[in-house]
């Protein structure tokens, strides 16, 4: 995480920027105390996505894996559905993980299941295929993350920003959404 520090100035954080670093730079430590949890990457998809983090109305989480020619919905998250938690959802994460499972969004990606985008094992997916894949999953406007993750796997965020009174900094997410291959 020291790489997330030294790219950003810390002094040119906000203050709600300045408290979602601080929230998620603990969230490699939750992941490691629930590495058991199933349905941990809806977890996290969820601290990434809620008003006091990143603030999206929607977001899908999926894996490419080019080698088995296979692109899998792993979690989804729709602010109508599960943008309010009561309480902290990591002092019952079990009962948390339950409840969002059974979010109408969150069973459709995560029931997705398509051929790679992915041309080649050393390629990332098009941005065209994945502006198709968003529409497929019912995201309108929406925008995305790819990463690179173990074993020649390619992760995918598609997110659809909503409207926060403060602005949240792009290089913020790109560091933090690699949480979700943790899991």
């Amino acid at each position: 995480m020291s790489e997330v520090i030294s790219a950003i100035a810390l002094h040119e954080l906000d203050s709600h920027e300045g408290q979602l670093v601080s929230r998620l730079l603990d969230l490699p430590h939750k992941i490691l105390s629930h590495e058991d949890l199933e349905g941990l990457q809806q977890l996290i998809l969820y601290e990434l996505a809620h008003d006091e983090s990143f603030g999206f109305n929607r977001a899908s989480y999926l894996i490419d894996n080019p080698e088995f020619n296979c692109l899998k919905g792993v979690a989804g998250y729709d602010k109508k559905e599960c943008g309010t938690s009561p309480g902290n959802p990591w002092d019952n994460p079990h009962d948390f993980v339950q409840h969002i499972s059974q979010a109408v969004f969150h069973k459709q990606v995560a029931s997705f299941m398509k051929h790679s985008l992915c041309s080649a094992h050393d390629k990332d997916p098009e941005a065209d295929a994945i502006k198709v894949l968003s529409e497929n999953l019912g995201m309108e406007n929406s925008s995305f993350i790819t990463w690179r993750m173990r074993h020649g796997n390619h992760g995918i965020l598609l997110f659809e920003e909503g409207a926060l009174p403060h602005k949240r900094s792009p290089e913020l997410l790109h560091h933090f959404v690699a949480l979700l291959s943790l899991c």
